[in-house]
């Protein structure tokens, strides 16, 4: 017996129809991120990207979020729902809550980064969630990064709450974050951005359903994830069975500290195990598992099936492992401030595991990774105190088939422009520049990295909190490409041997931030005479690296 499809759900078995309602479902998902956008506060938000926002079945399964967005966050927005839900039942729930969290270990892996969740109601019923997540200018705590011993050392720490109690704000819990960050006003902007965003992504969700005549999202939710499902299983049945293996060294200045990552195959499963890696650090270079797990599943979709629309599907033929205690698999309290020192190297070392059998995909190492976000508090002249976020990337390693450039990956987050910073602070850049002979060489050439001095020019001194790695440890190539160069961080010229934790800046006094280039890929023999001169000409190579890198001269370069 054959049971007839209902008529508002025909639209399902229809590729067109559904295609159009996938591409709404993604629209309503970029109307939440502009008014997130447009709404902020912070220029870290604002400007640099750090914030997604995620639209979600009642189950709290992802079902569409911003091309502009930071990807990785679709793999934490959920399972921070199901924590969420776990404090407080579904049924508990009423119009106009919102559930708050910035614990580590229930979102995006360290305190900076607050989630907001809003559950959806149509007549009475709950039918999906909005959220967002979005990293805050401040949350408190001693600015002294990678010198914490413990996640109390770092900042506040909301633990699962309601923001929103039936559309009206909690006032006590606010005012409680408020008194604890130094830049309150940017804070409650952003919170109150957030909760926007969500509702404009609630009111687009109910137009949708109610267009479609649908009285619950979930038959549309288990059509998109079906769909996704078995075209990301194609995708890995298409990879030879096998377990595949590599390490990254990442230890710059707390000891001997290393990613290890098996890639095991096995029909239409991936299972990602850390087995391995160090033990968890003293300092911030601790990663808990929500981090990893969504900076895995990331790059090994990019190498797999990058068009695929994002969604929960994408991952459900994805495993991913680390021991408890280890250095992927941090345990609260561990300090955690610094945990994209490893999440963001997770990249590396899956495209050198897979690099010998998916040669035609994988990226040099980025030396983008792992982002980093100054910060800068201190003073005017007058006495007005400012907190301000600086971002900064440097070259992304070579492409499958083209060089490297200059931007986020895998964090996907912008620099922070200049003429802000110059703007909101008494800071001065008196140099932004591009790096010759800094990408890696081969057949294709890692990105070049940039370069910044900043002066102070208030009479006051001010903080500078800072984590930097790949001092030791360069972006390496892949498939016999060179590594990039590494970065150089320095103060009035003098190059600091320990970049992380606070320094004082004095009236006058400049910081030079040097990133690193990314590596490259392929042999270097094979890089034609026509792209070396081409970097010539642009200026990311300089006559002494094409001697050094490529053993030519520009009068062999000139004859061609």
């Amino acid at each position: 017996m054959t049971t007839s499809t209902p008529d508002n759900l025909r639209f399902l078995n229809d590729p067109i129809s559904l295609r159009i309602t996938w591409d709404r479902l993604v629209s309503i998902s970029e109307e939440a991120a502009a008014t997130l956008v447009n709404m902020a506060f912070s220029s870290i938000i604002r400007e640099v990207g750090d914030y997604s926002c995620l639209l979600m079945d009642a189950k709290g399964n992802s079902l569409a979020q911003p091309k502009t967005s930071v990807p990785v966050f679709i793999g934490t927005l959920p399972a921070t729902v199901r924590h969420l839900l776990a404090k407080y039942p579904a049924e508990t729930l009423k119009p106009g809550d919102s559930l708050i969290t910035n614990d580590p270990w229930l979102g995006t892996g360290h305190l900076n980064d607050v989630t907001i969740v809003t559950p959806v109601f149509r007549d009475g019923k709950l039918v999906a969630f909005t959220g967002s997540a979005a990293h805050m200018s401040d949350i408190g705590g001693s600015l002294n990064m990678g010198s914490s011993r413990d996640m109390f050392e770092e900042g506040f720490l909301i633990p699962p709450s309601k923001l929103m109690l039936e559309g009206e704000v909690n006032q006590q819990l606010l005012d409680l974050l408020l008194a604890n960050v130094r830049s309150p006003d940017q804070v409650e902007g952003d919170l109150h951005a957030m909760l926007a965003a969500n509702q404009i992504g609630a009111n687009g969700l109910l137009g949708l359903m109610d267009d479609l005549k649908l009285d619950s999202v979930e038959p549309l939710a288990e059509k998109i994830h079906s769909l996704t499902e078995n075209a990301m299983r194609k995708a890995i049945e298409a990879v030879p069975d096998g377990r595949y293996e590599a390490a990254v060294d990442i230890g710059d200045y707390e000891g001997d500290i290393h990613l290890n990552v098996a890639v095991i195959v096995d029909g239409s499963n991936i299972t990602i195990d850390y087995a391995g890696s160090s033990a968890e650090s003293l300092f911030g270079s601790n990663c808990p598992m929500s981090f990893t797990y969504a900076y895995s599943v990331y790059p090994l979709k990019c190498l797999l099936e990058p068009h695929l629309p994002n969604n929960e599907g994408c991952f459900k033929s994805i495993t991913v492992t680390a021991p408890v205690g280890s250095i992927a698999n941090a345990r609260p309290p561990c300090a955690v401030e610094m945990r994209n020192r490893v999440g963001h190297m997770a990249h590396a070392a899956i495209f050198t595991a897979l690099s010998e059998i998916m040669p035609e995909r994988v990226m040099g190492h980025s030396g983008s990774a792992p982002v980093t976000c100054d910060v800068f508090a201190g003073q005017f002249d007058d006495g007005r105190r400012f907190v301000e976020s600086l971002c900064v990337n440097g070259g992304t390693g070579a492409r499958p088939s083209a060089d490297g450039i200059v931007t986020g990956f895998p964090g996907n987050m912008s620099s922070t422009p200049v003429e802000l910073i110059e703007s909101a602070t008494p800071l001065l850049f008196t140099e932004k520049s591009i790096v010759p002979d800094s990408g890696g060489a081969g057949r294709y050439r890692g990105g070049v990295a940039q370069r910044m001095v900043i002066r102070n020019t208030s009479k006051f001194p001010l903080s500078h909190s800072m984590f930097y790695s790949r001092q030791k440890h360069p972006a390496q190539g892949v498939l016999g490409g060179e590594a990039g160069a590494p970065n150089f961080i320095a103060i009035n010229g003098k190059q600091l041997e320990k970049p992380v934790g606070r320094h004082d800046v004095f009236p006058g006094d400049e910081v030079t931030i040097q990133m690193p280039g990314g590596g490259g890929k392929s042999p270097v023999a094979e890089r034609s005479k026509a792209a070396i001169l081409f970097d010539l000409q642009e200026g990311y190579i300089t006559e002494e690296g094409a001697l050094r890198d490529y053993g030519v001269t520009i009068e062999e370069l000139a004859r061609g």
